[in-house]
């Protein structure tokens, strides 16, 4: 081929007439992709707004919105203990290293097509015999009265009902569902986060979960899973202690108050246990 036939053939107009005969592969892949949706399938937009929400496993970059929701609704899950503080930085560790083992779930709201508002948390961490030993030493380094508080508090309720030396394992799986009660569907949602903890327990070998109620609400949420009881514990909060809350009509005998039945109520956390291991 003489080099005139070869200029001629390589002109931009001969490549781009050549070109156009030629299906485009970006193009086809493009479309098998993200093929075209039936009209009959679309979900037809309606005038109330249907409120979806999804349970799924935390991840490490839920960390700063789960941090703020436990912060807002710390009481609900150590009432009287934990208080609302932006500067609490005991609270945000203990919260920051349970993340940090992969076990918590998240149930989120889906908003503007993205899924963005926290709804509720299951903060799930194995927990080792002497982890309670742990916290009491981790509590002398705190200055912070109340955040001192706070980790002795979570440092007995890990180490009064001895489930370690019970069921003779070596760790033990501790879920707190946090749900603000006064949400919509929070029996729902409490109840969503809670199987799924349990599904991730199952799933990750754990041989014993134990469930840290401390509202009414959550425990009703878990009536159905059929959990056992370990263990209950009412308290007062003073100062510079916690302290077992013993009611009146205990002490006196016939003189019963309604305000004292709900400080026990108020100040008062469970312990229930689940085997996920167990065959039905």
């Amino acid at each position: 081929m003489s080099i005139y036939k070869l200029m001629k053939w390589l002109s931009p107009r001969v490549m781009v007439r050549t070109a156009a005969y030629r299906p485009s592969v970006v193009a086809s892949r493009s479309y098998a992709d993200n093929p075209e949706i039936p009209s009959s399938t679309k979900r037809a937009v309606g005038t109330l707004k249907e409120e979806r929400v999804r349970v799924r496993r935390a991840r490490p970059a839920d960390t700063p919105r789960v941090l703020r929701f436990v912060k807002e609704h710390a009481a609900t899950a150590w009432p009287g203990v934990a208080t609302h503080h932006s500067q609490n930085v005991v609270l945000d560790d203990l919260v920051a290293r349970t993340l940090a083992q992969g076990h918590s779930m998240v149930a989120e709201q889906q908003e503007s097509k993205r899924w963005g508002q926290v709804r509720g948390v299951a903060l799930s961490a194995a927990v080792s015999p002497w982890d309670a030993n742990l916290l009491k030493a981790w509590a002398r380094c705190v200055r912070c009265t109340r955040s001192r508080r706070l980790v002795l508090f979570a440092a007995h309720c890990l180490s009064a009902p001895a489930l370690h030396n019970k069921y003779q394992v070596h760790t033990v799986m501790q879920v707190v569902v946090i749900v603000p009660p006064d949400s919509p569907k929070a029996s729902e949602i409490a109840r969503l986060l809670a199987k799924n903890a349990l599904q991730r327990g199952r799933d990750t070998g754990f041989p014993v979960m134990r469930f840290d109620v401390t509202t009414e609400s959550i425990e009703k949420s878990l009536q159905d899973l059929k959990l056992q009881k370990e263990w209950e514990f009412a308290y007062e909060v003073h100062p510079n202690a916690i302290k077992e809350f013993i009611p009146r009509e205990t002490l006196n005998e016939g003189k019963t108050g309604q305000a004292s039945s709900n400080d026990v109520r108020r100040n008062q956390i469970t312990v229930y246990t689940a085997f996920p291991l167990r065959k039905s």
